[in-house]
């Protein structure tokens, strides 16, 4: 079966109310009608009843029973005035003297007669006759001063209607039902019509089953997708975001719907959030992460109405990156060493074809104890194997550069655990090589400083070089900043990687612009040193 459009479905619904609201409408009107008519009715039997019971024919022949007639008269025209069924007279004694009921239906004395025997009027429904029937029953009161009967009760008055069945009843409030039936439907329709037409305007045009088929399409490919996505509305309020995004960010699963400043930490992020403007890979730091963000505003016939942004984790990337940096000057330092090794092999070879064994030994001598002096310093001076290693590599590094590489001799420190060391190699390391950078090609010196005390170290590398601009300083922890002319983009990540460091283990970095430039880096530590 063909599936009913938006429209139909809403003129149905409305009918079903409508049909529903009337229904119980005319249930209701039903019983008010019934009870109404039942008061009327008994208000009209009683009236004719005591009419009937003062009528001065009905009391003499009470007292006397010598003129039937003339009683049976008086009943007619009451009851046809009352428009009453049947009229019905009894003496005190039970003797019926007057009535208008068929022959046969004279059982008279089932309701009401207590009551009315004690004086008192009595109305109300009964079934008599094999009917539901409204009766007033009156008592005689005798007004004849013969034989001392003044005021003494002589009889009582009967009248009574059949009562209409609830099928009756209803049938007197149908043509109303129908009525306001019709008008109800009518306006309805209508109603339904103009709005199924706007709640279309509203959706574009799409059923409900089309717009149930976009909002399943739209979960999927947010959840499914691998960048993170977040929806932003004009009000700064998040109004959707993805599984990835939430992981980027740091954020709980109950984020949507919160605006962008409660939940977001820092305010670089906010502003890219929530701006009205088109970005391209723009970077920024979250939760310790390093992402990419591209944001897009969007709007629907012509008007703003919110901005997407989507977002890309490039924390690992830089991570090899750095790595790969690393390994590659590890690589030259290697063959710097080797070249250097095959001259001094040359040499060496040399004063063995002259025999200046004296000579030979010397040179060898001297060549030995100064690398195991560097290595000897170091390994006194920092225990952890890690961070001892770095400074080995960065010294011969150094060397190759023409540049002087120097461990402070206050410098101490204690060996950690493994992802304290990886930090402290990330920070030491970053910071040298921006060191190097500076000095190269005019040579210089770096000098490193190793604090460990109170649970934190401190790390300070300081060069000699001609300093870095005041102006550039203060942003050049951001990702992507740096002081290298025409380098953005490319370099720029070391810094912001060492800030992230930094916080990981609740400390950070700040730089004295000098000159001589001096870098400042903190971490704490809560593990128990080794060794």
């Amino acid at each position: 079966m063909r599936r009913l459009s938006l429209s139909g479905q809403l003129l149905l619904l409305q009918m079903v109310i409508v049909v529903l609201v009337v229904g119980t409408v005319a249930g209701v009107s039903t019983v008010q009608t019934d009870a109404s008519l039942r008061r009327e009715t008994e208000r009209r039997m009683l009236s004719a009843a005591e009419v009937l019971a003062a009528n001065s024919v009905v009391r003499r022949e009470l007292g006397h029973h010598d003129q039937p007639e003339a009683t049976d008269v008086e009943a007619e025209i009451r009851r046809s005035f009352a428009d009453a069924s049947y009229v019905v007279v009894v003496a005190r004694e039970g003797e019926v003297l007057s009535s208008t009921v068929p022959a046969g239906d004279d059982d008279v004395l089932r309701a009401g007669p207590g009551t009315t025997l004690s004086g008192r009027t009595w109305t109300g429904t009964t079934d008599r006759y094999a009917r539901k029937v409204v009766e007033a029953h009156v008592p005689v009161i005798s007004d004849s001063a013969a034989d001392d009967t003044l005021g003494d009760l002589i009889g009582y008055v009967i009248v009574g209607t059949y009562y209409p069945s609830w099928w009756e009843v209803l049938g007197t409030t149908t043509p109303m039902v129908f009525l306001y039936l019709l008008l109800a439907a009518a306006v309805g329709g209508v109603g339904s019509v103009l709005l199924a037409r706007r709640v279309k305007r509203q959706t574009l045009g799409l059923e409900p089953r089309e717009i149930s088929a976009l909002v399943e399409q739209r979960e999927a490919m947010l959840h499914g997708v691998r960048e993170g996505v977040v929806g932003v509305d004009l009000t700064g309020r998040v109004s959707f975001a993805n599984d990835e995004a939430l992981r980027l960010l740091g954020w709980s699963a109950d984020v949507v719907g919160r605006k962008v400043t409660d939940v977001s930490p820092s305010p670089e992020l906010t502003s890219i959030l929530g701006g009205e403007r088109e970005q391209t890979d723009v970077a920024a730091v979250a939760d310790r992460r390093v992402l990419v963000l591209n944001t897009l505003p969007i709007g629907v016939r012509g008007r703003r109405t919110g901005s997407v942004v989507t977002m890309r984790d490039r924390t690992e990337l830089l991570d090899i990156r750095r790595q790969l940096a690393s390994s590659q000057d590890h690589t030259d330092t290697l063959r710097a060493q080797v070249h250097e090794f095959r001259n001094r092999l040359h040499a060496i070879a040399g004063m063995v074809e002259l025999d200046e064994r004296e000579e030979l030994l010397e040179f060898v001598g001297a060549i030995a104890h100064a690398m195991d002096e560097r290595v000897d310093r170091i390994a006194r001076q920092v225990g952890d194997p890690a961070v001892a290693a770095l400074l080995v590599a960065k010294s011969v590094r150094a060397d190759e550069l023409a540049v002087s590489l120097e461990l402070s001799d206050d410098s101490r420190l204690e060996p950690h655990s493994a992802r304290f060391s990886a930090d402290l190699v990330t920070v030491i390391g970053n910071l040298v090589d921006n060191a190097f950078d500076e000095l190269a090609p005019g040579g210089g010196s770096v000098i490193v400083s190793l604090t460990d005390e109170d649970g934190s170290v401190v790390v300070e590398v300081s060069d000699t070089g001609a300093g870095i601009d005041p102006a550039v300083s203060t942003g050049l922890f951001e990702p992507g900043r740096t002081s290298k002319a025409g380098d953005e983009g490319e370099h720029g990540w070391g810094l912001a990687l060492t800030r992230m460091a930094c916080q990981r283990h609740g400390g950070d970095i700040r730089i004295d612009a000098g000159p001589p430039t001096r870098f400042i880096a903190e971490l704490h530590h809560e593990e128990a040193r080794l060794g």
